[in-house]
């Protein structure tokens, strides 16, 4: 299976996150500050961006639809739901072999307490009925807010998604492709939420159709504004560098 294919949003950060891992600078050479500022920035641009998926009530991608179902289902808070689900797949990454990073376990913390903040916001609107023209626009916004918030949380480099550490452990234990167990996880959330209730359709299809690009196109928007950042953060080391040497003249 291709390893550029993803159907969800955290199957898209794993993807991108490994591709930016083979070939782009690293982003220690920001500011510890800068990166956590970035962090929080992309975590809520993705609850912003999840919370309008379930607004046009077209389908969001699979994990969210399984959270979705578990929330509406046994009615517990959408935020609980998100916080039990990082911790079970955090839980089971760790069990397999693999530790998070601090971004890992931040992420969703901040766009599991977000979410329902941002659902209640887009709730003051009803949005347009049936599909047409109008909500497939919306929910395409929500796609690239999502992308843009994945994006960042990637330039960050504070850390895989739990997406991506869960199938990396996987894959480090089975021996199976790192691609198939993350779309194995990614159906079975799918199946099983839609088995509990949830909403998956046109907007689901959606998701997996743009989420890479999304991503993709997040990363570079938000490596390309920090940049400027980095490149500085590299003169300055290089600098003091310069000045802690010897003169031996």
């Amino acid at each position: 299976m291709p390893e550029h294919i993803a159907l969800s949003r955290a199957g898209a950060l794993a993807v991108v996150a490994a591709e930016v891992e083979r070939t782009a600078p690293r982003p220690d050479t920001l500011h510890l500050g800068l990166r956590i500022i970035v962090l929080l920035l992309g975590s809520t641009l993705i609850a912003a961006g999840v919370a309008l998926l379930l607004w046009t009530q077209l389908g969001p991608g699979p994990l969210d639809v399984l959270i979705t179902a578990v929330a509406f289902r046994w009615e517990i808070p959408i935020t609980f739901v998100v916080w039990a689900m990082a911790a079970v797949m955090i839980g089971l990454s760790m069990a397999l072999g693999r530790r998070p990073g601090p971004g890992t376990l931040a992420l969703p913390l901040i766009s599991g307490a977000l979410l329902p903040v941002f659902m209640s916001w887009w709730d003051h609107w009803t949005p347009p009925s049936g599909i047409n023209p109008a909500v497939i626009a919306w929910h395409v916004l929500a796609v690239a807010v999502v992308g843009l918030g994945a994006g960042a949380v990637i330039a960050s480099g504070l850390g895989a998604g739990m997406g991506e550490l869960l199938a990396t452990a996987a894959s480090d234990r089975t021996g199976g492709a790192e691609a198939l167990m993350r779309t194995g996880f990614e159906v079975t959330w799918l199946v099983v939420g839609v088995a509990l209730g949830g909403t998956a359709g046109l907007g689901t299809v959606i998701v997996a159709v743009m989420i890479g690009s999304s991503v993709r196109l997040g990363y570079r928007t938000m490596a390309s504004a920090l940049k400027p950042l980095r490149r500085s953060a590299v003169h300055l080391a290089s600098a003091e560098i310069a000045t802690a040497r010897p003169n031996r003249h």
